[in-house]
């Protein structure tokens, strides 16, 4: 890859939106995540029903993930993959400040369809009036 650890490549290597959904989870917590975790949130995410209603769309996220999105993010040096124990975190250096900028501008046209899926997800109606 071209520049500074991948640095040029950001832009390009965000375009997929699960690899943004995956940096996404990652900027939500402080610790490394198991990949089937952020596989359990992306099914939330993309297609609005628990992991548990769709176990063969969480197991096709995890495999994309895996085999799709994970090598060019490791390969840049943005996260870290730990295979075994299948944790996934920012890479230590470059820090992950450098994809920040990059992930608020697709953050802004992705943030309404993640709080509706969000919400039609875990919405049990409960707050309804009888």
């Amino acid at each position: 890859m071209g520049g500074d650890n991948g640095n040029d490549d950001i832009p390009e290597i965000v375009e997929y939106q699960r690899r943004r959904h995956l940096l996404y989870c990652l900027c939500l917590s402080s610790t490394p995540l198991p990949l089937a975790g952020v596989a359990d949130q992306l099914t939330v995410w993309e297609t609005g029903d628990p992991p548990d209603d769709r176990p063969d769309g969480r197991l096709r996220i995890y495999m994309s993930l895996y085999h799709d999105h994970l090598p060019p993010l490791v390969e840049a040096d943005v996260v870290d993959y730990r295979q075994e124990a299948d944790t996934v975190d920012w890479a230590t250096d470059p820090p992950r400040n450098r994809v920040e900028a990059v992930l608020e501008r697709h953050l802004t046209a992705d943030i309404g369809d993640l709080l509706q899926a969000e919400t039609e997800t875990f919405d049990d109606g409960s707050d309804e009036t009888p």
